[in-house]
């Protein structure tokens, strides 16, 4: 028992690959839970790691022999989500939890997913944000993962839920396996958001915990190439959605943006009507600046949004830039090249 909660047990899922920076600290932050350790497991996928991850996870596992820690190679596939798919397979309790490598878990983690994922619901969502961040481009990535997380648990709190994050997300098994796990679209992503589509499809219920306590932090790309390969895998699933919803909200978003770059230009070109366009992109600016205000809050992040504006000002341009790219381009990931 935990709070008078009676614990389940639990079996926390991770797909890796070239990780060894990260990896053993992910996994002390697990070993650190304040949770039995006779009531969870962990299972890593090695994706096939070049580098010394595997090495890494096999010396925690020696030296914490009281946890439940198991390592896997799949022989067959390689991607994330046939590693996720055979993690799953592995589990032995009917909760899955799921984050990155890269991720830091609260250190009650494990004891909230027990409190709030109620037999009447089949997925729980968590926030995800980055660690704590210097620089424009840091502040950039924040800022845009903070507009994510408010719209995704925004639309959550409407019973409309289109955005997850697998770093912080928890499911039933055997809702799992009801929808047919996890998708066979050709991407390196998405493995998240197209699972929470096929449990929406199957009007499953699914909750979410907005809560700081509950927050998973995770690493900012250091430098602008890293950054790009992520963002362009990222949209390059957008072309697969089938959740209505998801589907009118992504095409809104691009409206949007295209609408302040086309206000962007006219500002300079044309000379007629300027106060009209300012007080436009003026309102648009307010209604993001009050979303990443309430998100800033309650993580206790404020300080971020001293980059609100100069972060506004290039972030239509970047949004159209990926999408248009992502549908063009190849690109790398984990030093794989991928196509979208």
């Amino acid at each position: 028992m935990i709070g008078g909660v009676k614990t389940r047990p639990i079996s926390v899922v991770i797909a890796v690959r070239n990780e060894e920076a990260s990896i053993y600290s992910c996994l002390q932050h697990l070993a650190d839970q304040d949770y039995p350790l006779d009531q969870f497991e962990i299972i890593i996928i090695d994706d096939h790691s070049e580098d010394q991850t595997g090495a890494l996870v096999k010396q925690f596992i020696a030296h914490h022999p009281s946890l439940q820690v198991r390592l896997s190679v799949p022989e067959h596939g390689y991607s994330k989500k046939k590693a996720m798919e055979s993690g799953v397979r592995m589990s032995r309790y009917g909760i899955i939890a799921t984050t990155d490598a890269d991720c830091a878990v609260p250190k009650n983690w494990l004891s909230t997913i027990n409190a709030s994922l109620s037999n009447e619901y089949s997925m729980m969502l968590g926030p995800v944000l980055q660690l704590p961040v210097t620089g424009f481009l840091g502040a950039f990535q924040l800022l845009d993962m903070m507009a994510m997380q408010g719209i995704g648990f925004g639309m959550l709190a409407q019973q409309r839920p289109v955005l997850n994050n697998g770093a912080n997300l928890s499911f039933r098994k055997e809702a799992f396996y009801e929808v047919g796990g996890y998708d066979d679209h050709q991407t390196p992503s998405g493995d998240d958001v197209f699972l929470l589509e096929k449990f929406v499809g199957k009007d499953l219920k699914i909750t979410g915990t907005f809560d700081r306590n509950f927050l998973v932090e995770t690493k900012s790309e250091p430098n602008l190439k890293s950054f790009f390969h992520q963002r362009l895998r990222w949209s390059s699933k957008t072309k697969y959605y089938s959740n209505p919803v998801l589907i009118s909200l992504g095409i809104l978003i691009i409206l949007q943006n295209l609408a302040l770059l086309f206000i962007y230009t006219s500002l300079v070109l044309v000379e007629k009507k300027e106060f009209v366009r300012v007080i436009l992109l003026l309102c648009k600016w307010l209604i993001d600046f009050i979303l990443l205000f309430l998100v800033a809050s309650r993580f206790k992040r404020r300080s971020i949004l001293f980059y609100f504006i100069p972060v506004q000002v290039i972030y239509p341009c970047y949004v159209v830039l990926i999408w248009i790219l992502s549908q063009l381009l190849r690109y790398e990931w984990k030093s794989r090249p991928v196509h979208g």
